[in-house]
């Protein structure tokens, strides 16, 4: 079957939630996948920062046959080496980029929850702060993306998401991502304050240390807990292991209580954590106040201990840093008329365009065989596979050129026609 009749056949037999799909996937190796009309593409959106070891991985493959030989699910009655093994892992970077005394502490007092996806984990975050604060209202970032479950939903930003859906679980109220929209919250009532480090769907903005010190000052004023969403933003993303991580304002360091982990976590099996920080926040769930049936079992959790390994052997957070930064000078180089700037860390990038065509490009380029997406009307995402070559990551510059002077083109063409 060809990518006409695929996509026939899945408005016959799924939900539409996510629109007509653009192609059907084949197989992936790599960094490229293949449609099943054979075109290749070059992924530089890694399935929505999910694919951090690229498609097929060996290791990965390899994890998940053995695993799958011996069992992939037991009960929560029960746990796993795989479980306790990957939790650990997860733990040790968590602490990772803070000086020793501050790696012990987050070592020695944090405590993992795994999930099935970045929304699950957010999920369990607002339970727990609701458990460590009940009854006030949480704090959230304008331009914020933290899931599509009503709990999760009530902190994303966007109307067309939100207002559907109302009320939700408690009161958030959105706020600026900027010291003074941080600090003109009153704390009073507050029962916890969710941002990512990177507001990568409101454009790939990277918040300034003095904001992410706000907010833990705000969060400590009400007694709340400050959450860190690095679902999308962690597991070396942005050059670190979590972009929060080694970050200081006036000499202090700014560690969230809950970290919130997914996409690439698990290099693509659907995967999530949730990490208490500290024991108020790993006090604040009690056995039987929360619970997940599949999350954490063998299967994922083997292929998480595993990514994680992977990661470590290649190094692959600073890799990312130095591919990316090395990246975007050669973009910056090219002087490509149409593209403003460019902004983010690592391997999580925003092109900054001079019009609002985005979505023209995103689909010029996906024509041209380069896999990006448009989360702003003026920005491209790129966010490939961690395993990405500098040489391979350059071959879209000249796509750009020519896929931006066709958009241009293509908007002269509907003027004259007006």
């Amino acid at each position: 079957m060809n990518n006409a009749e695929w996509i026939s056949d899945y408005q016959a037999n799924l939900l539409g939630v996510f629109g007509q799909p653009q192609a059907c996937f084949t197989h992936g190796k790599g960094t490229r996948v293949w449609d099943a009309d054979g075109k290749e593409y070059l992924d530089l959106l890694a399935g929505i920062a999910v694919n951090a070891l690229g498609y097929a991985h060996p290791e990965i493959v390899k994890t998940i046959g053995e695993q799958a030989s011996r069992f992939t699910h037991v009960s929560n009655f029960f746990t796993t080496p795989q479980q306790v093994e990957a939790a650990a892992a997860v733990k040790n970077i968590c602490a990772a980029g803070w000086d020793s005394a501050v790696q012990a502490e987050i070592t020695c007092q944090a405590r993992v929850l795994f999930v099935n996806s970045g929304t699950e984990a957010n999920e369990a975050a607002l339970k727990m702060a609701l458990a460590a604060q009940p009854g006030g209202r949480a704090i959230a970032l304008k331009g914020a993306f933290h899931g599509r479950t009503l709990g999760s939903l009530s902190l994303t930003y966007k109307a067309p998401y939100r207002e559907p859906f109302a009320p939700f679980v408690g009161p958030t109220e959105f706020v600026e991502a900027s010291v003074a929209g941080i600090q003109g919250v009153d704390p009073k009532g507050i029962e916890q304050h969710l941002l990512d480090p990177r507001q990568e769907e409101a454009g790939v903005i990277p918040l300034a240390p003095e904001v992410l010190a706000a907010a833990r000052q705000l969060a400590d004023q009400a007694g709340a807990l400050l959450i860190f969403d690095e679902v999308q933003t962690g597991m070396g993303r942005c050059g670190k292991w979590l972009a929060h991580q080694g970050i200081c304002h006036d000499g202090k360091e700014i560690i969230p209580d809950v970290v919130t982990l997914a996409k690439g976590l698990g290099a693509g099996v659907p995967v999530g954590a949730c990490v208490a920080m500290n024991q108020r926040a790993a006090n604040a769930l009690k056995p039987g106040s929360h619970g997940t049936t599949f999350g954490g079992n063998p299967l994922v959790t083997a292929v998480v201990a595993r990514t994680i390994t992977l990661m470590e052997e290649l190094d692959l957070p600073i890799r990312a840093a130095k591919v990316g930064d090395a990246w975007m000078q050669a973009i910056a180089d090219a002087q490509i008329p149409g593209i403003k700037d460019t902004r983010g860390q690592g391997l999580l990038r925003g092109l900054v365009l001079e019009k609002n065509v985005a979505p023209q490009l995103a689909k010029a380029l996906f024509k041209a065989g380069f896999i990006v997406n448009a989360p702003a009307a003026n920005i491209i995402r790129l966010a490939p596979p961690l395993i990405i070559e500098l040489e391979e990551a350059k071959t879209l510059i000249p796509a750009l050129k020519e896929a931006l002077a066709q958009v241009e083109l293509d908007l002269e063409k509907e003027n004259n026609h007006e």
